[in-house]
């Protein structure tokens, strides 16, 4: 089955129909249901407060959230997304996660100023690496 429904049927040209399928109506109630759900987002404090970057790789997609501590609670400032590049989704699992975090990164960048944060990613922990 198709990972992106939602995303697949607006591929078509200008004149193409958009089909709209029982596919479609689940992923769109599921994505509507999951944004719902997600922590509102806070708005970045451009200080000397450092930012955290969590990724994760799936289903060709690299996602993210860019978080940063607001007393002593973290807050999310941003959720990211990108489809990873064909090159990238041809990878082993440990380099296709390092290429989802440099390119989460760069997406990062553009929200923190280029002020300082750390990346984590569970795929790149030591005993996965070994």
């Amino acid at each position: 089955s198709d990972p992106f429904p939602l995303h697949q049927a607006t591929k078509g040209g200008e004149h193409d129909p958009f089909l709209w399928e029982k596919e479609q109506t689940a992923a769109f109630l599921k994505l509507k249901t999951l944004l719902m759900e997600a922590p509102a987002l806070g708005l970045p404090y451009h200080s000397n407060k450092p930012f955290q970057l969590y990724v994760h790789e799936h289903n060709q997609t690299a996602t993210g959230v860019l978080i940063q501590n607001f007393g002593s609670w973290p807050r999310p400032v941003a959720y990211l997304s990108k489809q990873l590049d064909p090159v990238a989704c041809g990878l082993p699992p440990c380099l296709k996660a390092v290429a989802a975090t440099a390119m989460l990164i760069a997406e990062a960048d553009k929200l923190t100023l280029d002020k300082f944060f750390m990346s984590r990613c569970p795929m790149l922990s030591k005993p996965s690496l070994m």
